[in-house]
C-alpha cells in the first residue's frame, strides 16, 4: 500500500458542489462565440485552490439629468452592465516535509537552490492557472499566436453562470503576508442566468411545474398572458402560484 503523503487542494472538480460534503466551488470555463458551447471537455473545467474570499456585484441604472432653462430634463437609458469584483488569496505555500515556503530560487537567472521553492506548491500552480485565464481572456489562438476568434468566461457559482471577461487582474506580495498572494479581479459581465432557490423546492421552476390548471386554464405550467405571470400569486399552504381568485 501505498502511504507517500500529499496534499489535497479544496476542490477536486465542479463535481464537488453534487458530493453531500457541503463544497460549492467557484468554476469558470472558456465559452466559444455561440455563448453555449464550452471549449473545453466536460470533465474539465477549472476550480480554485480556495474560493474566492469575496464576490461583490455592483449593479446600476443609467440616467442623464439636462439642466435646461425649464428645468430638468431625465433620460433613463436602462441598466448599466454588471461588474463582479472577486477578492482571492492563493492559500499558503506549503511543500511536503519543508513546510510554507516563501522561496523563490533558483531560477534560469540563477540562485540558491535550498531544496523546493514555492513554485512547486499546489497554491502557486493554481495562482498561474487564473493568471493564464485572465491573460487570455476567452481568446483562442492559432499556432503563430494570433487570435482566431474572441470568446468569453464563464463564471458559475451555486446554480447560477455570468459570461463576460475579466477587465482588470492584480496581484499583492505583501510583508505581513510571507506564504500567500492575494489577488484582485474585476469581471464585466455580458449575459447572466441566475437559479433562485427556495426552502422547499430547489428552484422556482419546480413550483411553477407544480401549477395546478384546471379545464379553461394552460397547461404544461404556462401562463396564457403576461397579466397572468405579473398577478401571479405564491400559496404558502398548498405550495402552488395561483392567480388572483383562487385560479
Amino acid at each position: 500500500m501505498n502511504s507517500t503523503p500529499y496534499f489535497r487542494s479544496s476542490f477536486y472538480s465542479v463535481a464537488d458542489e453534487f458530493s453531500g460534503l457541503g463544497k460549492r466551488p467557484v468554476i469558470f470555463d472558456v465559452i466559444g462565440t455561440d455563448g453555449q458551447t464550452s471549449l473545453l471537455p466536460d470533465n474539465l473545467k477549472m476550480v480554485l485552490h480556495v474560493n474566492p474570499s469575496t464576490m461583490s456585484f455592483q449593479y446600476q441604472n443609467i440616467i442623464e439629468r439636462i439642466q435646461t432653462k425649464g428645468g430638468f430634463v431625465e433620460q433613463h437609458w436602462g441598466e448599466g452592465p454588471v461588474n463582479i469584483s472577486f477578492d482571492m488569496a492563493t492559500g499558503g505555500f506549503m511543500r511536503l516535509y519543508t513546510g510554507l515556503s516563501n522561496l523563490t530560487g533558483p531560477t534560469s537567472a540563477g540562485g540558491y537552490d535550498a531544496g523546493g521553492t514555492r513554485r512547486d506548491t499546489i497554491a502557486y500552480d493554481k495562482f498561474l492557472d487564473m493568471l493564464a485565464l485572465f491573460h487570455n481572456n476567452g481568446s483562442v489562438y492559432d499556432l503563430s499566436g494570433r487570435i482566431v476568434f474572441n470568446g468569453n468566461i464563464r463564471v458559475m457559482f451555486d446554480g447560477s453562470q455570468f459570461d463576460g471577461w475579466f477587465q482588470s487582474f492584480s496581484v499583492t506580495e505583501a510583508a505581513e503576508k510571507p506564504y500567500q498572494f492575494s489577488l484582485n479581479a474585476a469581471f464585466v459581465v455580458k449575459t447572466d442566468i441566475y437559479e433562485l432557490r427556495t426552502t422547499q423546492f430547489n428552484t422556482v421552476s419546480d413550483r411553477l411545474t407544480r401549477f395546478s390548471p384546471s379545464s379553461d386554464e394552460p397547461t404544461d405550467a404556462t401562463l396564457r398572458t403576461k397579466t397572468d405571470l405579473d398577478n401571479l400569486q405564491y400559496d404558502p399552504v398548498s405550495g402552488l402560484f395561483r392567480t388572483p381568485g383562487g385560479r
